[in-house]
């Protein structure tokens, strides 16, 4: 019997998974922190923040609660 689930997991790209997250991350950190001077009106920016934004971070603590990792002590 194979197990599907792990011999996928064994072909993703993580390095490529976490550069690809992490320049989303910043691109979401440069447009919040600059969405009082950006163009478009509020209620457009708005509809990007709770159509866009706030699920993702929703998904994002989801993640964060369902993998924990304990701090290494050096």
């Amino acid at each position: 019997m194979t197990h599907k689930n792990i011999e996928t997991v064994k072909r993703i790209d993580f390095d490529r998974l976490d550069m690809l997250v992490s320049e989303r991350i910043g691109a979401l950190k440069l447009y919040a922190q600059n969405i009082d001077k950006a163009e478009g009106g509020e209620e457009v920016h708005d509809a990007i923040c709770r159509d866009l934004i706030l699920p993702c971070v929703y998904t994002l603590t989801q993640f964060l609660e369902a993998v924990k990792l304990d701090e290494v002590q050096q």
